[in-house]
């Protein structure tokens, strides 16, 4: 089989896995490794008989003296490794054993959510497969449990519903009409990407050095986000909205949604109009529509800032980031860099 062929084989193998794990981790596709990194060291584990076990992805990143090799794929909503539906520890451990020259003596996998089954399968077999397992906090997300709200019957508040409409009328007062634009990756235009590229740099993240983390004004994180709509399930995954005042962008909202969970990856504002909260009564949309299409928990990444839980979020998982170190003595000797490491 041709490296090609090869490469074509190993990517069905991916979505396969994907497809068959949680529908919570069905994002993890071949493409989102690969439009991460350029030509990422893909491979596929398997036991004594052939069958498929797990996907890896691997990328090299300096951190700090070491050059690591790290599971691949977007920062956000966390990284992770396909994993067959009916694997179990001693057949993974092994597979990935006999990999222990392509992982390294030393290998990285975060964010990732602590506890979650497939990482406690994955780090049992890494065990006993011979690596220690350095843990590293990073913050729990924050997660609106929509399913749970939406059953109380009073969320968002009356209240809340009112200062909304006022918020909108106060904006149209403003700045003109008001209308939202609601999106998937298997329509997502050149023009709302430049429009959400436009929000980022007036928002407070574009003031600062070098342009904080945007993900549509930087061109490399756009060009990845776009990548991936070359995949249609992926695609279909993708979601995004819009709020534009006349014919100004003012806030816009972007992140996967997988099974019943919408992962938030970006939610931006321009600071312009801060007074009338665009950014808070485009999500309190968003959120209203993805509870009409079946999702029940809303995960919003590391932090409150204040406004998540103003508006019914509570702290979720751990997020964590784990190095794998084979040898014990390594992995005392690295432990206390790796707990401070940023």
């Amino acid at each position: 089989m041709g490296s090609g062929d090869r490469r074509t084989h190993d990517s069905a193998l991916f979505d396969a896995l994907a497809e068959q794990g949680p529908a919570r981790r069905s994002f993890l596709r071949a493409a989102w490794f690969g439009a991460a990194t350029p030509a990422p060291d893909r491979f596929v584990l398997a036991d004594k008989h052939g069958a498929p076990l797990a996907g890896l992805a691997l990328a090299e990143r300096r951190k700090g003296p070491l050059t690591l090799r790290e599971v691949a794929g977007g920062y956000w909503p966390f990284r992770g490794v396909p994993l067959a539906r009916d694997v179990q520890v001693a057949p993974l451990a092994q597979a990935l054993g006999d990999h222990r020259e392509r992982l390294g003596r030393i290998w990285r996998l975060g964010p990732v959510e602590a506890g979650g089954p497939s990482l406690e399968m994955l780090s049992a077999a890494a065990r006993m497969a011979g690596w220690h397992m350095l843990s590293r906090p990073l913050g729990r997300v924050f997660e609106l449990d929509l399913a749970a709200l939406g059953a109380q019957g009073d969320w968002p508040s009356a209240k809340t519903r009112r200062k909304n409409r006022w918020r909108k009328r106060r904006l149209e007062e403003e700045s003109g009409p008001l209308r939202v634009e609601f999106f998937t990756g298997t329509d997502w235009t050149p023009a709302q990407r430049d429009a959400m590229a436009q929000v980022e740099a007036a928002s407070w993240l574009g003031q600062l050095d070098h342009g904080g983390d945007t993900k549509f004004r930087d061109p490399a994180m756009r060009g990845y986000w776009k990548a991936l709509c070359a995949d249609p399930q992926l695609a279909a995954m993708l979601f995004g909205s819009l709020i534009w005042l006349g014919n100004t962008p003012a806030a816009f909202t972007f992140g996967v949604q997988a099974g019943d969970v919408r992962y938030y990856i970006a939610n931006n504002y321009d600071q312009r109009f801060t007074q009338f909260g665009p950014g808070r009564v485009l999500l309190y949309d968003d959120f209203a529509r993805a509870a009409e299409h079946g999702v029940t928990r809303i995960s919003w990444g590391l932090g409150d800032a204040g406004y998540k839980s103003e508006m019914g979020a509570q702290p979720g998982p751990e997020m964590v980031d784990l190095l794998f170190v084979r040898g014990a003595l390594l992995s005392r000797l690295l432990s206390p860099w790796w707990e401070s490491a940023a």
